[in-house]
């Protein structure tokens, strides 16, 4: 029998053997002349404190096990991972998709290219068909909408996948890099520690909690209570835009832009910021500020879709409780931003530009992106 079938039938069954043994023991009790013994209570008053723990236990097991279906944002949990197994779907490039893609460009279609991680791939979206950019494909029929996406990919692991797209003679005419605040992750020791941390926890945490969905649901939720990166609060990312490692950053951008410009292909850019955190508030604000003077610089169209999703509450634009990624209802309002911005923007570069010529702004359009004191 596997772990899980264990878990399951041990669970199962503890109310009613706990529901037994109180039954008998009532019996018991009943049966004797004179007050029952202290002891004899103090039994009856632990075995019934037990009962309700196992029915409460079994009806957790029940819920995650059987009919919850949802996300957590690092996919640390059961339930993330089953959902995985059941809406993550590849096409033969190995990437989440409905249709498979090729090298070269199709033949009187603009071919544009999404780069991105999670929030690109459609992370906690059931129906990859709700992703932006397959809902830009629905509308844009004469477009070929790519997804280059994967999750947990950051800025150096794009810059690495495009390079090794592009060697192997991969081709587009429009490259948008659907940029995340978490995107400069791989740059701050103190970030990856955290959440390799917490992949280390749940990895080490036990049978139990491996094998019983509702035991592992309730691990999640102490190691949440204790671990503000878990509920999208990134207090390390926010100092790093800050400071010296945005410097660092913008370098590995201007990578990014030259190397789709070297290919022939035209660079944008989307910044898809943290939903969970928008408002008067936002302790990302000035690094959405950051990194559109960055882009200015670099002439690159940008678009920060913070505006497309201001008129909508926080709490409506996630996924659920326990993942902070955007749901449909701001994918969708993505989807109709983004194509009204590629639709309207001027192209910066023309797509006549010979591959290997790469546009260089001048110095002093980086003023402004030294780390702040």
């Amino acid at each position: 029998m596997r772990g899980d079938d264990v878990v399951l039938v041990a669970l199962a069954a503890a109310p009613l053997v706990l529901g037994a043994t109180a039954w008998w023991l009532i019996a018991t009790l009943h049966a004797r002349d004179g007050e029952p013994r202290l002891a004899a209570k103090l039994a009856l008053s632990g075995v019934a404190t037990a009962f309700c723990s196992a029915a409460v236990l079994l009806a957790l097991e029940i819920r995650y096990r059987f009919a919850y279906d949802a996300t957590d944002a690092f996919s640390l949990t059961r339930t993330s991972q089953r959902w995985f197994e059941r809406h993550y779907h590849r096409n033969s490039w190995q990437l989440r998709d409905d249709v498979d893609y090729t090298l070269t460009r199709p033949s009187g279609r603009r071919r544009v290219t999404f780069v991105g991680d999670s929030f690109t791939a459609g992370h906690g979206l059931p129906d990859v068909a709700d992703r932006f950019a397959n809902r830009i494909r629905v509308r844009e029929p004469r477009w070929d909408v790519q997804t280059l996406a994967r999750n947990g990919l950051d800025t150096g692991a794009e810059l690495a996948f495009l390079r090794d797209a592009f060697a192997r003679g991969y081709e587009s005419d429009d490259v948008v890099l659907v940029y995340c605040p978490n995107d400069i992750g791989d740059l701050l020791p103190r970030w990856r520690a955290v959440v390799d941390q917490l992949y280390a926890d749940f990895r080490d945490a036990g049978f139990l909690v491996h094998h019983s969905y509702g035991v592992n649901h309730l691990y999640f939720r102490l190691r949440a209570s204790r671990t503000p990166q878990i509920a999208g609060y990134y207090p390390e990312l926010v100092a790093a835009y800050a400071g010296p490692p945005f410097a660092q950053q913008a370098q590995r951008l201007r990578e990014i832009v030259d190397l789709v410009r070297a290919n022939g292909a035209r660079p944008w850019a989307v910044t898809f910021p943290f939903v969970q955190t928008l408002g008067p508030e936002d302790p990302f604000a000035p690094a959405y500020e950051r990194l559109d003077v960055l882009w200015r610089a670099l002439g690159v169209a940008h678009l920060d879709l913070r505006p497309a999703l201001a008129g909508a509450e926080p709490t409506d634009l996630v996924v659920n409780r326990d993942d902070p990624h955007p749901n449909e209802r701001a994918h969708a309002l993505a989807a109709s931003a983004i194509e009204r911005f590629m639709l309207s923007a001027p192209a910066r570069d023309a797509r006549s530009r010979s591959p290997g010529t790469v546009t260089t702004p001048p110095k002093s359009g980086l003023t402004g992106l030294a780390p702040e004191r």
